[in-house]
């Protein structure tokens, strides 16, 4: 494992977890416990390690083993900061009552910022800005595994090539109001993100435009179906990777192929892409699911208590791919008249780099256990499914002269559609 994905481990938990390195490999026959211990026999502190196996990653709970057992101490060699063959993560157990909180405090690291803040045109940074009474205005909305800064990087980055110039035509086109939404992504739903960013707009008869990447999708229909439905102020809504209909990334019963999932994205990200920025957060929310999932049972157990941990974090529950999910199905059952101002833009991940050769270990021909479902039926772009990108309702979708479809792309993946100059191009020809 590279020292520096390491690095982006440590700088992901913030401290919450003790990272150590491990310079051998631990035994590969190490039985796994897979039935769940009683709360009162489990130790209050425990003890994950990562592993890499021929370049793919797999986390394995050795809480019951002997705490110096494959643990690296002392000063680490010189080869062995070039190098790590695994990683141990440590952190005291979370008390049940005290996930909320929990998953508050990551909200906070994850997003710091909330509520509006304007782009500034110079500096192309974003601060603190009341919302205009009138006009015209431009909203980004994050997902979870982003941020505004990053969705804003990604189109100042340098190899895209149009980027750059829509964000200054967007500040001339909308007399400089080009707003970010910043909010929590985990501690809570996209409903009650949608109600906060009605707070945030107010009053304001403004016409907006609005480009949700991700699980930022569901808060901006929330709040174009909950607060105009008649379409006087959400004029156009751009939904860029958005789980309109769900991802079986979120599906409770997957939450262990979700974990297994984002470790190897996060790694892939620093490693195939240099996306540093992007790999913390991704991490981050690894990180919270694994303490969730080991508050309640054990990382390897197979029972619906396990399954129980994915509905404890309500910001992934809230895109969560089943059918008994109330949030979504109401928002796919809500009557809609005004869907041409919805457009997309999705992509089918089909990489050929050997950094992610991980990918088809999530798809349905192939699942990482023949037990759990299948994380995705078939395209997707490694954490939405891609038919649920333009998904409106059972029997809607967003039509093809309003998506811009990258179809099979071996580069354009979840976390990279704004550093895409062709998003951009889209974003210029639908909303300028």
């Amino acid at each position: 494992m590279d020292g520096k994905f390491l690095e982006i481990a440590r700088a992901a938990t913030g401290g919450s977890s003790q990272v150590q390195p491990l310079v051998q490999q631990p035994e590969r026959t190490r039985v796994r416990t897979t039935t769940s211990v009683p709360a009162d026999q489990r130790t209050p502190v425990v003890r994950l390690q990562l592993v890499d196996d021929d370049g793919i990653l797999d986390w394995e709970d050795v809480t019951a083993m002997p705490p110096d057992l494959g643990r690296f101490r002392g000063t680490p060699s010189i080869k062995a900061r070039e190098t790590f063959d695994a990683m141990e993560l440590e952190f005291e157990r979370l008390p049940p009552s005290k996930i909320t909180q929990f998953l508050t405090h990551r909200d906070e690291k994850l997003t710091p910022h909330r509520g509006l803040r304007r782009l500034d045109g110079d500096t192309k940074t974003l601060r603190p800005a009341e919302f205009p009474d009138s006009g015209q205005a431009l909203v980004f909305v994050h997902g979870t595994f982003s941020n505004s800064e990053n969705m804003i990087a990604g189109l100042l980055d340098q190899k895209n090539e149009r980027g750059g110039e829509f964000l200054d035509q967007a500040l001339r086109r909308y007399n400089g109001n080009v707003f970010t939404f910043d909010h929590p992504t985990l501690s809570v739903g996209p409903i009650l993100n949608a109600f906060d960013l009605q707070r945030a707009i107010g009053a304001s008869e403004a016409t907006i435009h609005l480009v949700s990447h991700s699980r930022g999708g569901l808060v901006s229909r929330w709040w174009c179906e909950t607060f105009d439905p008649l379409a006087r102020r959400c004029d156009k809504s751009i939904f860029v990777g958005s789980p309109l209909a769900g991802t079986g990334l979120a599906a409770p019963p997957n939450i262990r192929e979700t974990i297994h999932l984002l470790t190897q994205f996060s790694r892939a990200l620093k490693t195939a892409a240099g996306l540093t920025a992007l790999a913390i957060p991704v991490f981050s929310v690894v990180e919270a699911m694994l303490r969730v999932v080991t508050s309640i049972t054990n990382l390897a157990a197979r029972t619906p208590v396990a399954d129980a941990a994915m509905a404890m974090v309500p910001g992934l529950f809230g895109m969560s791919r089943v059918g008994n999910n109330p949030e979504l199905r109401r928002l796919l059952d809500t009557p809609l008249s005004q869907t041409e101002r919805y457009y997309a833009v999705r992509s089918d991940f089909q990489p050929v780099d050997p950094a992610w050769k991980f990918w088809r270990m999530f798809r349905k021909e192939r699942v990482v256990n023949a037990a759990a479902d299948a994380l995705f039926d078939g395209a997707n772009d490694l954490v939405v499914d891609t038919p649920s990108m333009i998904n409106l309702a059972d029997e809607l979708k967003i039509p093809g002269s309003r998506v811009m479809d990258f179809g099979q792309s071996a580069t354009v993946h979840h976390l990279n559609y704004f550093y895409q100059s062709d998003t951009a191009k889209f974003l210029g020809d639908t909303l300028l």
